[in-house]
């Protein structure tokens, strides 16, 4: 068995043990490992930047420049205007989602791609409303939210319906060996479905997209001089400490405030990390 597909099978088996034991700690266990681990998967951004755009002419003091005004412009977005803030966000992390889950295996891939990707957002949310409507409350009214309720749970199930479908139609047609990429989504999707909110999104999130994202920065960044890159480290410790601020507006005891304080944060750095990873692989691919 890969060491990605391990990993997901073990934060799954983690965070369903804890809901099962303690329902409450499996959401401060997710969330505490999409803040610790989760964000710092796109240290490596300025590294792709200089890679993509320095041959150009593109300075580092540009490329720094605008990747920092990308984060505060995004995060004060989130903070005043947050309805407004919350939809860009979610619509910017399923393209990028979405490209990430892409392969180049079938004709389907594109379609698969999307689905998983957008699915990773919509199921965490649809199959479990009610927490997810606490969450989400200081972006989203509840009447709102409410008014909406119906048709995120149908399409989500539609969805779910759908995901199971395509894995459904893999496993059959991997007649020798069911492939490691199937093993990993049906394990996210069935987190989905049981697990809490968080639970289930971290499933995916540390174990599959930021584990594969880290995988193809290793690829494209292998002749480095540094063992662990210390820009890695010192960036991935910045960007964390970057969620201090935002407990002068919410009350970090309490996880729905830490939740919305954490997507403040890792909306504006969304931004500019889609941006830079866009096309990541294809980059990846011409430097091998």
């Amino acid at each position: 068995m890969k060491g990605g597909t391990l990993l997901v099978l073990i934060l799954f088996v983690l965070l369903l043990t804890c809901w099962l034991v303690a329902p409450a700690w499996s959401e401060w266990m997710a969330l505490a490992l999409m803040i610790c681990a989760g964000i710092p998967h796109g240290s490596f951004d300025l590294r792709v930047a200089e890679a993509k755009w320095r041959e150009g002419g593109v300075s580092r003091l540009t490329i720094l420049s605008g990747y920092l005004l990308c984060v505060v412009g995004m995060s004060a977005l989130c903070v005043f205007f947050p309805s407004v803030g919350l939809a860009l966000f979610l619509f910017i992390s399923a393209l990028h989602f979405a490209e990430g889950e892409k392969d180049s295996t079938s004709r389907w891939s594109g379609a698969r791609g999307g689905l998983f990707g957008v699915g990773a957002i919509l199921l965490p949310i649809g199959l479990h409303v009610d927490q997810a409507q606490a969450y989400v409350s200081y972006f989203i009214p509840a009447g709102t939210f409410e008014s909406l309720e119906g048709i995120l749970v149908i399409t989500a199930r539609v969805a779910a319906f759908i995901m199971a479908a395509f894995l459904a139609r893999d496993v059959i047609s991997q007649t020798t060996r069911t492939s490691p990429d199937t093993i990993e989504r049906l394990v996210c999707l069935v987190a989905w479905i049981i697990l809490p909110p968080l639970s289930g999104f971290a499933v995916w999130f540390i174990g599959r997209h930021s584990r594969q994202h880290l995988e193809v920065c290793q690829e494209m960044f292998a002749g480095s001089r540094f063992g662990i890159p210390f820009d890695f480290a010192a960036i991935s410790a910045l960007a964390i400490i970057g969620l201090l601020p935002f407990a002068a507006l919410f009350d970090f005891s309490q996880i729905e405030q830490l939740f919305a304080a954490s997507i403040c944060l890792i909306a504006g750095l969304t931004l500019p990390h889609m941006i830079v990873s866009h096309g990541m692989r294809d980059m990846e691919r011409s430097s091998v």
